[in-house]
């Protein structure tokens, strides 16, 4: 007997609806540098600085491990 296929999602298929989303997505933070560029770049620092701490906490855990 044959092997039988996995169905694996592909992005080929995406609906008008994803790209709604994300044109609004796109449009709303282009309003939000546009109306408070200063509040957009402190945003971006803050977002920056968290994930420059989650990647040292994975950091941190992977050398934990590997003792």
């Amino acid at each position: 007997m044959g092997r039988k296929q996995a169905m694996m999602p592909t992005m080929a298929g995406r609906g008008s609806g994803a790209r709604v989303i994300t044109t609004l997505v796109a449009l709303g933070l282009l309003v939000l540098v546009l109306r408070d560029p200063v509040g957009a770049a402190h945003t971006v620092q803050q977002l920056a600085r968290w994930g420059g701490s989650v990647l040292d906490g994975l950091t941190a855990f992977g050398a934990a491990l590997s003792k």
